[in-house]
């Protein structure tokens, strides 16, 4: 200790970073300060330490300084080392996500909007943030129906209306089905709906409305009172927590001996939009006051786009200098207040009793949220490049013996479980020379094709048991599809190589690793739902049970055809004059079964 004395003594009063380290020379915490020598000699203290930092203390051995200029970019700079090396005894978010927005630039020819975890100060405009890319992409999806708006990457560059289009979700800019001052229209009213401005855009719509009916476009009009009709109905069921139209954040905590939750409301245009919540392990030694700061400085010094105030649960020592902070960041007032009015009081209790509940459900009943991610799949989105973690996995497996009924299977992992209830199974139907890379395109395009039809959530990543064969036939169906976005890897068995579009050697992981072990199981249950598909077709065929899938065809008949011909290879081999002479069947029956019987050979 006498060494680290002489090294907080030869400090500067200057703004800057200090960095505890242990024997061995790893980062046992970070920290800022506006001056550096006052603030690391408050640690040699003999009392009055917290249990933590007098624990800390103990193992500290090294003190490392960066010089800043600014109070300011030492807090910057702070947040950025946390999150690189994330030291054992700072109060850190327990995860590594970054969260949701829905980005659009209007100044693009054409503008898109897009789901994006990397909010940058670049000219667009960002809506958000939002907690979980799965439900941001199903409410897109519904909104999307009312306000068709594009979300393709590069729209000027596409060849041909994609699935969007078709199932009424894009209006087709790109292939010029709308003017491009119409689309802007468009563009317009889903920002204002994204910002909460219902009454803006109500009377927005209303006004095309008229000017429609004025020109005598009857039709165009009818079309804009629907769409007000539809959003309207929407709007009403986003709970009015405001009655003066602002954009706040509300937070409340909740803790237990070994953790705390921090829950966000995010209130804009005086409407509950949305919320989330921020998990951190920390005893109950740490106060609350510590944690909210630990909380502000990691999350609001990160975003892009930040609401007029931030409502807080109690106050920080902090808060004017974060207001000052932000504003000078953002452009405009960004205002910290303690709750005190009634009102703000009730918000906030609100938000309490959210933070109580989500910390119960985690901790106390064991069940695990959407961002809690699963290690096999953190070290997967790395291992890939993934843009994000691939919560939702879907695993493809061809079975097929000497080229009799081939069957396909789909399974579904959640944040590294199996959902069995979401598993799909698939009989090959395609007809000339089937091979693995024919059948495996068929199965994969069949899959996504319903999922699209039906407006299903896509997979964050899509695993193909199988080489770069495999894996170019499945990036050519969801090209096919308007899908190429959606990110997929193929894993070679011999050497459990994964192989991806944009890195075509090939990734080996240790064996080891929670990352290879979710392969496994995801190819391993992929393989063992195919197999006992095929083994399920097999069975039938043998015992000519698969009969009972002829249209026409009840008991008594099937019983009749298979004692008249021995098997369902007799059966399969009659004509339609020797099926039609079996007691029971008559002739239309008998054409009938004929016709199933070339296509299933088929």
């Amino acid at each position: 200790m006498s060494d680290l004395s002489k090294l907080v003594n030869d400090l500067p009063d200057q703004p800057g970073v200090y960095l505890w380290k242990d024997e061995k020379g790893e980062i046992l915490y970070i920290g800022k300060a506006k001056l550096l020598r006052r603030r690391v000699g408050s640690y040699m203290r003999k009392r009055g330490l917290y249990r933590r930092t007098w624990e800390m203390m103990q193992r500290a051995r090294d003190l490392e300084t960066i010089i800043t200029n600014t109070e300011r970019e030492a807090l910057v700079l702070e947040q950025t080392l946390i999150k690189k090396h994330q030291p054992r005894y700072n109060i850190a978010l327990k995860d590594d996500r970054r969260h949701a927005w829905i980005r659009v630039h209007r100044e693009d020819k054409i503008p898109t909007f897009e789901i994006t975890r990397d909010a940058e100060k670049d000219g667009a405009t960002y809506f958000g943030p939002y907690g979980s890319t799965k439900r941001l992409e199903r409410f897109m999806d519904t909104i999307r129906k009312l306000i068709p708006i594009a979300m393709c990457k590069e729209p000027e560059k596409v060849k041909r209306a994609c699935m969007d289009y078709h199932l009424d979700r894009c209006s087709g800019p790109c292939e010029q089905f709308i003017s491009l001052e119409e689309y802007c229209v468009l563009v317009e009213q889903m920002c204002m709906y994204l910002d909460g401005r219902s009454e803006d855009l109500s009377q927005f719509i209303k006004d095309h409305m008229d000017k429609a009916s004025d020109a005598m476009e009857f039709e165009k009009a009818a079309e804009l009172r629907d769409r007000l009709a539809d959003i309207e109905i929407i709007m009403s069921r986003q709970k009015v927590v405001e009655f003066e139209g602002a954009n706040r954040d509300i937070i409340g905590i909740s803790r237990t001996e070994q953790a705390a939750l921090v829950e966000l409301l995010i209130v804009r245009n005086g409407r509950l939009i949305g919320q989330d919540n921020f998990y951190f392990e920390v005893d109950l030694d740490v106060k609350d006051v510590d944690v909210l700061t630990a909380f502000v400085e990691q999350f609001y010094f990160a975003l892009p786009r930040l609401p007029d105030e931030i409502i807080l649960p109690c106050s920080l020592p902090n808060m004017e200098q974060f207001s000052t902070w932000l504003s000078e960041n953002n452009g405009h007032d960004v205002k910290f207040s303690e709750a005190s009015e009634p009102r703000t009081c009730e918000l906030v209790e609100m938000a309490n009793k959210n933070a109580h509940r989500a910390l119960r459900k985690m901790l106390i009943l064991g069940e695990s949220e959407d961002e809690i991610v699963n290690e096999g799949v953190k070290e997967l989105k790395d291992a890939l490049g993934l843009s994000q973690a691939p919560m939702h996995i879907e695993g493809f497996d061809i079975a097929n013996i000497q080229g009799t009924d081939p069957t396909g299977s789909c399974v579904v992992f959640m944040n590294g479980e199996p959902l069995n209830k979401r598993y799909r199974m698939f009989k090959v139907r395609i007809k000339e020379t089937p091979d693995d890379y024919a059948m495996m395109k068929e199965v994969v395009y069949r899959r996504y094709y319903g999922v699209i039809e039906r407006g299903h959530t896509l997979p964050d990543l899509i695993l193909i048991d199988g080489g770069k064969g495999q894996l170019n036939v499945t990036i050519d169906a969801l090209k096919e599809l308007g899908l190429e976005y959606v990110p997929v890897a193929a894993v070679a068995k011999r050497e459990e190589r994964i192989f991806t579009r944009s890195n075509l050697v090939g990734v080996v992981l240790d064996d080891d690793s929670d990352g290879l072990r979710l392969i496994q199981h995801i190819r391993d249950e992929a393989h063992r739902f195919a197999q006992k598909y095929h083994h399920k077709l097999r069975e039938k065929r043998f015992t000519g049970s698969i009969l009972e899938e002829a249209p026409g065809i009840g008991p008594k008949r099937r019983k009749a055809l298979l004692d008249e011909f021995g098997s369902f290879e007799g059966v399969r081999h009659a004509s339609i004059e020797e099926l039609s002479e079996v007691d029971g069947m008559s002739r239309s029956s008998a054409e009938g079964l004929r016709k199933w019987l070339d296509d299933e050979a088929s």
